[in-house]
């Protein structure tokens, strides 16, 4: 940016001249002004465009700082560990539900058999209490 004037003097002339000089250093007088309101600008666009970047930088070192950590667990064996650690507790579970389901089939069949033995005991208590009645009434007729 420019320097201001010191000697505002220059700046505070009276424009009332009709001679061409004075309207050559109004129009000067405004060209400057517009260079500096110019300058003003653009040194602010600037400083934007140095903030965005400054941001976008920062963004992109941390996302890098990420990365980096990433690949050295993997580069570290990290992850294959923590892979395997898992792997190995899945097949502990599912050597476990292997091993329910197993015993839920053998109790379902137990359970088969057992209510086999409850109609035949059934059964066989109907056709003794008949007997029973058969007898009772038999002895009864005599």
């Amino acid at each position: 940016m420019l320097a201001p004037l010191k000697d505002r003097s220059i700046l505070a002339r009276s424009g009332a001249d009709s001679d061409p000089e004075g309207a050559a250093e109004t129009r000067l007088r405004k060209a400057l002004r517009e260079a500096r309101q110019a300058l003003r600008q653009a040194a602010i666009k600037g400083v934007r465009e140095s903030v965005t970047l400054t941001n976008e930088i920062n963004r992109l070192t941390e996302e890098k700082r990420q990365l980096r950590q990433r690949l050295d667990e993997l580069e570290n064996g990290q992850t294959i560990v923590a892979l395997g650690q898992q792997l190995v507790a899945l097949r502990a579970e599912n050597d476990a539900l292997i091993d329910a389901a197993r015993r839920v089939c053998r109790l379902n069949r137990s359970l088969r058999i057992a209510h086999g033995e409850c109609e035949r005991l059934r059964t066989a208590r109907a056709r003794a209490l008949d007997h029973l009645q058969t007898r009772v009434s038999e002895d009864a007729n005599t």
